[in-house]
C-alpha cells in the first residue's frame, strides 16, 4: 500500500511538472505518456487499496481480542479509503485522457 502511495505521489507530481511545462511552451504535450500512465497508476493505486483493506481486515480478525490496537486499525481502513479515492479520481483522469488521445494523433 505504501508503495503503490509513493508511486501514485511521484507520478502526479511528474505530471503537473509535465503540464506547466507545456503550459508554458504552448505545446502539444505527450498525450500518449497521460494515456498510458493513467492506465497503470490507476491499476496500481486499486491494487494498494485492495490489498489495504484486504490486509486489514484479516489483521483485524486474528487480533481481536487485544482491544489496544482498535484506532489502529480504523486508521488503516482510514488510509485504504483515502488511496481507493484516489483511485476513483485517476480512472475519471483515465478516461478524460481516453477522450482526448483520438484528437491528437
Amino acid at each position: 500500500m505504501l508503495s503503490a502511495i509513493v508511486i501514485g505521489t511521484a507520478y502526479a507530481l511528474l505530471q503537473l511538472a509535465f503540464t506547466i511545462y507545456n503550459a508554458v511552451s504552448n505545446g502539444e504535450g505527450n498525450h500518449l505518456f497521460d494515456f498510458y500512465g493513467d492506465k497503470i497508476v490507476s491499476y496500481l493505486l486499486a491494487t494498494g487499496a485492495a490489498a489495504g483493506f484486504g490486509v486489514t481486515n484479516d489483521m483485524k480478525t486474528l487480533i481481536e481480542l487485544l482491544s489496544t490496537f482498535g484506532n489502529f486499525y480504523e486508521k488503516a481502513y482510514a488510509s485504504a479509503s483515502l488511496l481507493f479515492l484516489a483511485f476513483v479520481c485517476t480512472a475519471v483522469l483515465s478516461v478524460l485522457s481516453s477522450y482526448a488521445l483520438p484528437k491528437t494523433v
